[in-house]
């Protein structure tokens, strides 16, 4: 991937990734588990083709089953706990890449806000975006 749109990895190296295109959606999600896996108010999200991301290493991963019934596999790096990738059997194909893993990720820009439910009031993001109170329609 010599022309790849954007590379990046974890903390330590150990787990890197090519993202060869550019997102399909970009995304921040209030949901309470992305609350408690960033210890923040909110996930930043990238959403990918898979077929268009090549990883390096080998990430752990912990899957869950979401209130929707969906099962939601998040990656991170099994030596510095770096919280990357996840992805979910509602979109399958799909793969999202934490906005903060990229090495320059200056061309982010939320195209969504999603679980505005659940946002704390101490976390504020842009209203210049569309907002749902779960989640939006399937991309």
């Amino acid at each position: 991937m010599a022309d790849a749109f954007a590379s990046g990895g974890c903390l330590c190296g150990e787990v890197t990734f090519t993202a060869a295109a550019p997102p399909i959606v970009m995304s921040q999600c209030h949901c309470t588990d992305c609350q408690r896996v960033s210890g923040g108010g909110h996930l930043s999200v990238a959403r990918f083709k898979r077929d268009d991301i090549a990883i390096k290493g080998q990430p752990k991963t912990h899957a869950i089953r979401a209130d929707s019934g969906n099962v939601i596999t998040r990656h991170f790096c099994p030596t510095c706990g770096s919280r990357l990738f996840s992805e979910t059997t509602g979109r399958p194909g799909i793969i999202g890449v934490m906005a903060g893993a990229f090495d320059d990720n200056s061309w982010f820009q939320p195209e969504m806000i999603i679980f505005k439910r659940s946002q704390p009031l101490w976390d504020i993001t842009t209203c210049d975006v569309p907002g749902y109170q779960t989640l939006p329609p399937p991309i």
